[in-house]
C-alpha cells in the first residue's frame, strides 16, 4: 500500500508531533516567565495597575504622554495573550495531526 518514501514521511511526522508537547510547554513557560519578569522588573511595560497608580500619584515624568503610558502595558498584555493563543492553537493542530497519523496507520495495517 504505502511505499518507503511515504512510510518515512509518516515516521518523521510522528516524531515531530510527539515532540510538540515538550516544545509547546517550554514555549509557554518561557513566554510567561518573560511576562512575569517584565511585570516585576519593568512595570511600565507590563503592569497597567502600576501605571495607573503612577498616573494618580502624579509621579510620572510630565514629558510622557499619559494616554500612551496607560495603553502601553495593555498592549503588551494583549501581545502576550495573542502569542499564548497561537501556541495553544499549535497544541490543537498537533492533536489533530496525531489523529490523522493514527488513521493512516490503521489504514496501512488493513
Amino acid at each position: 500500500m504505502l511505499d518507503k518514501k511515504e512510510l518515512a514521511f509518516i515516521k518523521r511526522r510522528k516524531r515531530l508531533t510527539s515532540s510538540w508537547q515538550k516544545i509547546g510547554i517550554a514555549m509557554l513557560t518561557m513566554l510567561w516567565v518573560l511576562f512575569l519578569w517584565l511585570f516585576i522588573k519593568t512595570p511600565y511595560l507590563a503592569n497597567p495597575f502600576f501605571v495607573s497608580k503612577a498616573l494618580k500619584n502624579d509621579s510620572l515624568d510630565k514629558s510622557i504622554i499619559a494616554m500612551s503610558s496607560l495603553f502601553l502595558p495593555i498592549v503588551i498584555c494583549l501581545v502576550f495573550l495573542t502569542i499564548s493563543v497561537f501556541i495553544l492553537l499549535g497544541f490543537s493542530i498537533i492533536n489533530n495531526e496525531k489523529k490523522y497519523l493514527e488513521i493512516i496507520d490503521n489504514l496501512a495495517d488493513d
